[in-house]
């Protein structure tokens, strides 16, 4: 049966701008101008003779044709991508992209990946980092990506991989100062947010009171904000699986055994399909074998208080 032609161009910019909500994130996904992918998309609702989106300021709502249209176009064009890598001679075959957030790949990734290289010594891996949890990641040049207090999006998989235990940490010196929870609002406190959000969930979770937990300065990231806390700076909330590092040296402890779970958690991320690629299996496979032994991590050392029972 003869095929009709299909505006192919302008269904992908649909997709893209569906899937990403936005003209402008298209854009920048399939490197085109924000111009060039609001004109594809009206060429389709021309051809089509229906209205895709509803364009509110700075907004974009899908229609219900829409809606339907992008359920369809995603898995076609993730299958046509599968397709052509299961046949395509590509030189990168053996190099992996990672991407993940900057302290995690430090003090999580890094000090475990020559166990993935021995197992897998023909596998390059490229291991990219990012700061700002909300930006997208494009996998056209990225194979999976680590992301954290992820919002979730239909057309991804996410896999639960560890959440985030928050306690405070400082140098030996200054943990000695600290007899109570309550001696934190006489010292400065650091935060590797604008938001301030680690402080709020630890002393809302702990209850301690008369501890201003929206003061102190505020770092890019949270190994910049370790690093000043084990210089003696302050007292920063981190998560125990980050600070192995700085335990060992004697640059950092616990001053308070008291730990919170935040409601935010790390996820492993990928297209739809994309674990048919089998170096994108073997670092997924790696990774959770590698996260369930974390489960079994060493205990860090703490200052015990008088009176508390350490957990």
């Amino acid at each position: 049966m003869k095929r009709r032609p299909l505006p192919l161009n302008a269904l992908r910019a649909f997709e893209v701008a569906g899937r990403l909500e936005s003209f402008t994130k298209a854009s920048h996904e399939l490197n085109v101008t924000q111009g060039a992918v609001s004109r594809q998309v009206q060429h389709l609702e021309e051809v089509l003779g229906r209205q895709l989106f509803e364009r509110h300021h700075r907004r974009l709502q899908l229609t219900r044709a829409g809606r339907n249209l992008l359920e369809s176009l995603t898995p076609a064009f993730d299958a046509i991508e599968n397709a052509v890598a299961k046949v395509e001679d590509r030189a990168d075959d053996t190099v992996l992209s990672v991407s993940a957030p900057l302290t995690f790949s430090m003090r999580w990734i890094v000090p475990r990946l020559g166990r993935f290289q021995m197992e897998y010594p023909n596998l390059q891996v490229q291991l990219g980092t990012y700061n700002d949890d909300l930006a997208p990641v494009d996998f056209n040049e990225v194979d999976i990506a680590i992301r954290f207090a992820d919002e979730g999006n239909e057309q991804l998989v996410h896999e639960f991989l560890t959440g985030e235990r928050l306690l405070p940490v400082c140098h030996p010196s200054l943990a000695k100062q600290l007899k109570s929870p309550e001696d934190l609002a006489g010292v400065t406190l650091l935060h590797c947010s604008a938001q301030r959000e680690d402080w709020r969930i630890w002393l809302e979770g702990t209850g301690i009171k008369g501890v201003d937990g929206t003061k102190g300065p505020v770092f890019a990231t949270l190994d910049m904000a370790m690093e000043a806390a084990a210089s003696g700076f302050g007292v920063v909330i981190s998560d125990p699986a980050m600070i192995g590092e700085y335990v060992v040296t004697n640059r950092l402890t616990v001053p308070f055994d008291l730990p919170v779970d935040s409601p935010y958690a790390y996820s492993l991320c990928y297209p739809r399909g994309r674990l048919e690629r089998r170096k994108v299996r073997a670092f997924r496979d790696w990774l959770m074998s590698e996260i369930k032994l974390e489960t079994t991590r060493r205990k860090y050392p703490s200052k015990d208080l008088p009176g508390r029972q350490n957990t």
